[in-house]
């Protein structure tokens, strides 16, 4: 059997007792070592992160109250728009429906027929608020759509058709 090269060494002459005694006590104090991070390191570490992850929980929640505060603020603020320029429907008696896309069904809203003519022209334009259809003139619904962009709220606008006051009006049994 093949000797250890402690002792091979002492054989020799190269090493003496007293240094292979003191690098034996080495070795095992150094085994004896903890390997890995204390008690201690390991519980502020822990509790660095912890804090760390109540602040970041902390932030978002605060964004997304800000984010909230803000949609409810733009919304108010449509609601006064909507409310100082709101236009009456017309008189009871004198009402005609007036049909629009809402969601996937046609819905009936009867106004005047002046007003009808308006809606189905874009001067005017109808908006939701409050569970309530309101019409309002042109400029301010862009306003109002501008003001809430990406909030999920009914608008309907048609088209803004363009007058050519110049030309007779064509018949529709007009063949080319």
């Amino acid at each position: 059997m093949s000797k250890s090269l402690q002792d091979q060494l002492l054989a020799l002459g190269v090493a003496d007792k007293k240094k292979a005694k003191q690098a034996k006590h080495q070795q095992r104090v150094k085994s004896k070592e903890p390997k890995g991070p204390g008690i201690q390191e390991s519980l502020l570490e822990s509790q660095q992160k912890a804090r760390e992850d109540k602040k970041a929980r902390d932030q978002a929640l605060a964004a997304e109250r800000e984010a909230k505060r803000l949609s409810a603020e733009k919304l108010a603020q449509v609601r006064d728009m909507v409310k100082s320029s709101l236009i009456d429907r017309g008189p009871e008696a004198a009402r005609v429906d007036f049909r629009f896309p809402y969601g996937k069904k046609i819905r009936p809203f009867p106004v005047g027929a002046d007003i009808r003519d308006r809606l189905a022209r874009g001067l005017l334009g109808l908006i939701e608020i409050d569970r309530a259809i309101c019409i309002v003139p042109r400029d301010v619904l862009e306003k109002c759509l501008h003001r809430l962009d990406g909030q999920d709220i009914f608008s309907h606008l048609a088209k803004l058709e363009e007058q050519d006051d110049d030309y007779p009006p064509i018949p529709d049994d007009l063949d080319w």
